[in-house]
């Protein structure tokens, strides 16, 4: 069944990502008196359009440079299988753009109307998609260069964050790009626990990571320190912002980054953390969740 491979294509398991820094954008907004129902909801369909997108790509780019391979240590990938073909995938793409593009059109007519800040973000828009088309695909993808980890900070992290925030409050503050950094680091941990899952296979193929570009060691620290980063930018915000108790409310994210985080400092052999993904991801929704609820209530 085609479908079964489309959701496959999909990764589900990554789409918490795309929304973690929408719900924080919007629960700051909320906690400064502006809230749209609509644009939350827009802003949702359109970073979750805009993930797939970078999935269904990245499958793709993955396929044709020949990094998905017998030696790759992940769930095998949806063309890889043969699930569907490459002008399947390519078909998808495109129908996903075509998505994204509509639904963040829709978003930015909503909030600013035709004015000035509707055409800078229709730029931003179409960066966007061309940063998720060309992670992996192409002649010298991002993914390749070593600048994915800057580019998921860029686009996980002060995106999703920042640019949700200021869509609905047309304002950025400084806590805003605290937390949009902080969430980044959180999402580019993901990346990097992949990047060190297949460091030894991305060596064979040519695609220099962070991991494979400055040695597995140097990823695990990173990674840690990334953790660590983040629940220290988490804390300031929430002190700043004199919500002291706020720092009981996200205590179980926090102690849960922390050990994911030893857990990959310590790992011995880094083929064994395909499972880390899953777990910092929903991790990375369950702090969104909680540290919104924070700022609500």
């Amino acid at each position: 069944m085609k479908l079964k491979y489309w959701i496959e294509a999909a990764r589900l398991r990554t789409l918490p990502l795309s929304v973690s820094g929408i719900i924080v954008g919007c629960g700051m907004a909320f906690a400064d008196n502006h809230f749209s129902g609509s644009l939350f909801a827009l802003l949702l369909s359109t970073t979750v359009l805009l993930q797939i997108l970078g999935n269904f790509a990245n499958d793709l780019g993955d396929f044709q440079h020949g990094t998905d391979n017998e030696n790759r240590v992940g769930p095998q990938r949806t063309l890889q299988s043969g699930g569907l073909t490459v002008s399947a995938m390519k078909r998808g793409i495109v129908a996903m753009a075509a998505l994204a593009f509509a639904s963040g059109i829709l978003m930015l007519w909503v909030s600013f109307g035709f004015g000035a800040g509707f055409w800078v973000f229709v730029g931003i828009g179409i960066a966007a998609i061309i940063a998720a088309i060309r992670y992996t695909m192409g002649r010298n993808p991002f993914g390749y260069r070593g600048l994915g980890d800057l580019m998921v900070l860029i686009f996980f992290g002060y995106a999703t964050v920042v640019g949700s925030f200021f869509i609905v409050t047309h304002q950025v503050t400084v806590n805003s790009v605290l937390m949009g950094t902080a969430i980044g680091f959180m999402s580019v941990g993901v990346l990097n626990v992949n990047n060190l899952r297949d460091s030894a296979s991305d060596r064979l193929t040519g695609k220099m990571t962070i991991v494979v570009k400055l040695g597995t060691r140097f990823g695990q620290i990173y990674h840690f320190v990334l953790c660590l980063s983040a629940v220290a930018l988490i804390a300031v915000t929430l002190l700043t912002e004199h919500r002291i108790a706020g720092l009981l409310w996200v205590a179980l994210p926090v102690v849960l980054l922390m050990a994911h985080g030893i857990r990959v400092l310590r790992a011995a052999d880094v083929k064994t953390l395909d499972p880390e993904l899953k777990k910092l991801s929903l991790t990375t929704l369950l702090m969104s969740l909680l540290y919104a609820a924070v700022l609500i209530v």
